[in-house]
């Protein structure tokens, strides 16, 4: 199965760059949000490519990512209960990849 296409998308008014990443390249993380990666540029979330194998598991990575950016403030246990809730409401209202 093909990864993902990287895009971009804005989340609290900052345009983020979303990039589809080897294991190789992610160690032994799922996803990675770098709000400050490199200065003037757009911040970066890194996902596993290999998760368009597992399509709940890259929403769920997604979706914590993106709280991520969204909320910097949460700690790692809130972001990771939240994710969870939201993936299980998105997929309980028959949201899938490619519909």
């Amino acid at each position: 199965m093909q990864p993902p296409t990287d895009y971009r998308v804005r989340i609290n008014g900052r345009l983020w760059n979303v990039r589809f990443r080897p294991a190789r390249h992610m160690g032994e993380d799922w996803g990675r949000c770098w709000d400050k990666h490199k200065p003037g540029r757009h911040p970066l979330i890194e996902i596993r490519a290999a998760l368009a194998r597992r399509p709940s598991r890259l929403l769920e990575v997604i979706v914590h990512e993106c709280l991520h950016a969204a909320r910097p403030e949460l700690d790692e246990a809130s972001v990771d209960a939240t994710a969870a809730s939201i993936a299980v409401a998105i997929r309980k209202a028959g949201f899938t990849r490619g519909r």
